[in-house]
């Protein structure tokens, strides 16, 4: 069904009916329980939290010394986090936050080429968003301060800045096209 759809049926209810169907669907969804929990009282530094928990335990997954994060599991909770309407700084901060335990989770357990080539995309589409919502000083400012950092190995800080800087010239070139 189509939001114009969903939009001119639910026209036709009565407000004690509206209700009604809210409840039904805050009792059946655990995300829209989530979701009206937070419309009723947004608290996005709570949420912020929450959702680096969520990453956190996705990012520590290891098996035989290896990473077993999920890059695209990691992007669904950023999404998910950016649904709420929360705010680019908070999306930018949670995105920054992912890539500080991505680096740091590098010196302790390998990373297969999959995982480095989806770090590295990770990084630049960082990179395009705080551009696109005018937070790329910041960020690169974030990056800048990570690449410089003990966290990870030096290789791996080198490869995340070079990601960075890669995309920002993308974005520079496309500019000028």
């Amino acid at each position: 069904m189509s939001k114009t759809a969903l939009k001119k049926e639910l026209s036709t209810f009565t407000g004690e009916e509206l209700v009604k169907v809210i409840l039904d669907v805050y009792d059946v969804s655990k995300e829209a329980k989530q979701y009206f929990e937070y419309f009723l009282h947004p608290n996005p530094d709570a949420l912020l939290e929450k959702k680096v928990d969520i990453i956190a335990k996705e990012i520590n997954r290891a098996k035989r010394g290896y990473c077993k994060a999920r890059i695209s599991r990691i992007r669904a909770e950023i999404k998910e986090f950016e649904s709420y309407g929360v705010g680019a700084e908070y999306v930018c901060r949670l995105m920054g936050y992912t890539l500080r335990m991505l680096t740091g989770e590098y010196a302790y357990v390998r990373y297969t080429d999959a995982l480095l080539a989806s770090v590295r995309k990770f990084t630049a589409e960082i990179v395009v968003y705080a551009n696109k919502h005018e937070m790329l000083s910041q960020m690169m400012s974030e990056i800048n301060s990570l690449a410089s950092s003990q966290l990870g190995t030096p290789n791996f800080r080198r490869m995340v800045l070079n990601a960075a800087t890669e995309a920002m010239e993308n974005l520079a070139s496309g500019m000028k096209k």
